[in-house]
């Protein structure tokens, strides 16, 4: 009887990963055909055109700033460089203990001012409104500390702009990443509430003047790790998911909202570790409760940069709380799993994430375990568990080569080294970081959520941009730990 238990047990496991195999097959040939098209109306759609059209939606955006005062001017001249015809900048300073708001008035020239806005997400006390003399367009809001999600809600109530996006502080975009995102809004204006970008670990690049001039793989494994991650979230995933209509998630890092989508649906949660993930999951209930058409897309040419961690410890901190964040959303939507009400994202997409992304780590670690212990005392047949074992590496080796094709239609790693080394690291991941994260997000689960906080990292170096302001290009070969954006939905 237990010998049949624990061989059933175990076979379970082994066809658990080949179907989570095949599943992230499927969407990435989805992603391939997402990305094909995408790619040809960026070559022949007149992208560029929309610099001067009158069509071309203005945005605001929308930087929370906690002690950020050592690159926060680099990071606000970075935003102002962007080829973009009407946007505005309001960095939010939530309570910094440093001296943050005198960087910012200091750098742009700024002035007290009297600026009438409507409060319509409840937010801590602004002290004080300041505007740039400067031809910069930025607004600096100084306000009582209440966390990321109440620094972005009260940039959105300050904005003037029917769109806005929501970003960090040692974020790096590239040049025309808003026209790329913008495109999605000018295409079906009526229907578009948000759209995500395409975000990836600045590690190793080389920065001047806020802008990456030249891109490169970092030299230490936990960071190319995490670059191959990205990858296969990025671009494997997210754009498959988004043709569907099922994308779960908008980056936290960079994503462009309808200010009167997220206001209506009371703006960011502060109460929340994956408030990113939380407010995509919010509007595609409330949309779907409403029977109101909508999209919610992502732009893969819609690139922006940022640092990850560089060591284990800040690694593990990261991760565990991603998947904290995770669990939180889960326990919150879980009214949608199976609900017909929801369409393809009740009956498809956010049953198969939860399978896959939140119940995958039990079963990965217990396989580890129970499968090779059954195979050595004799409770599971080598003869067939063997092949299957086998087929379902394949199948993960298959699922990784895609993920660099997908990216080297990019060709921000296309010399041969490049490709040499992400291939080894793809192939290698087996053996380190994919168990060790998989570890921490086990222990995640044993969690008594009590303190909320912003979650911030020490970051200098490339996250403040203070080395490429004014001297030489900063080449970030081992950059400091920071807070990345997710790479969830693979």
């Amino acid at each position: 009887m237990l010998s049949t238990i624990v061989q059933t047990f175990n076979f379970f496991i082994i066809f658990y990963v080949i179907v989570m195999q095949v599943q992230i097959l499927v969407v990435a040939t989805l992603s391939y055909r997402a990305l094909s098209s995408d790619r040809f109306v960026s070559r022949h759609g007149r992208i560029q055109d929309m610099i001067t059209s009158d069509t071309t939606p203005p945005i605001s955006i929308v930087i929370p700033a906690y002690n950020e005062a050592a690159g926060i001017a680099d990071s606000v001249r970075s935003m102002a460089m962007l080829h973009y015809p009407n946007m505005e900048i309001i960095v939010v300073n939530d309570g910094s203990k440093d001296d943050t708001v005198q960087r910012m008035v200091e750098a742009f020239d700024m002035v007290p001012i009297d600026f009438p806005f409507r409060n319509a997400i409840p937010t801590q006390k602004i002290r004080r409104l300041y505007k740039s003399r400067l031809p910069h367009p930025v607004v600096l809001v100084d306000k009582e500390n209440g966390g990321k999600s109440d620094a972005i809600n009260a940039g959105i109530n300050v904005s003037q702009y029917p769109y806005f996006m929501a970003t960090d502080a040692d974020m790096v975009l590239e040049s025309d990443a808003l026209i790329h995102a913008a495109r999605h809004f000018v295409e079906d204006r009526q229907r578009t509430i948000a759209v995500g970008g395409n975000v990836r670990p600045l590690n190793g690049c080389e920065v001047r003047l806020g802008k990456v001039t030249k891109v490169a793989l970092p030299r230490t494994a936990i960071e190319m790790a995490q670059v191959v991650e990205y990858i296969r979230s990025f671009l494997s995933a997210r754009p498959g998911w988004s043709r569907m209509g099922s994308l779960l998630i908008i980056s936290g890092a960079f994503g462009i909202f309808s200010k009167a989508a997220v206001t209506e649906v009371g703006g960011f949660r502060n109460d929340h570790l994956g408030e990113d993930m939380e407010m995509t999951m919010r509007l595609h209930r409330h949309y779907r409760q409403t029977n109101r058409d909508y999209r919610i897309v992502y732009s893969a040419d819609a690139v922006a940069w940022t640092e990850v961690p560089v060591t284990w410890k800040v690694l593990k901190k990261q991760r565990i709380r991603w998947h904290r964040g995770l669990i939180q959303v889960i326990w919150q939507y879980k009214g949608m799993i199976f609900n017909p009400r929801y369409g393809f994202i009740g009956m498809v997409a956010w049953p198969s994430f939860i399978a896959f992304e939140f119940i995958a780590p039990v079963l990965e670690f217990t396989g580890w375990i129970l499968v090779p212990v059954s195979l050595l005392t004799g409770f599971l047949n080598p003869e067939v568990a063997l092949p299957l074992i086998l087929i379902a590496l394949l199948l993960g080796t298959a699922n990784s080569i895609a993920s660099l094709y997908l990216d080297d239609r990019f060709g921000y790693y296309s010399d041969g080294a490049s490709t040499l080394r992400l291939l080894m690291y793809t192939l290698g991941e087996h053996l380190g970081l994919r168990q060790r994260s998989v570890w921490w997000r086990v222990r995640s689960l044993f969690w008594n959520p009590k303190k909320k906080v912003w979650g911030d990292m020490q970051r200098t170096g490339v996250g403040n941009l203070g080395a490429s302001a004014s001297g030489p290009p900063l080449v970030n070969s081992a950059p400091p730990p920071s807070v990345g954006d997710a790479p969830r939905g693979s």
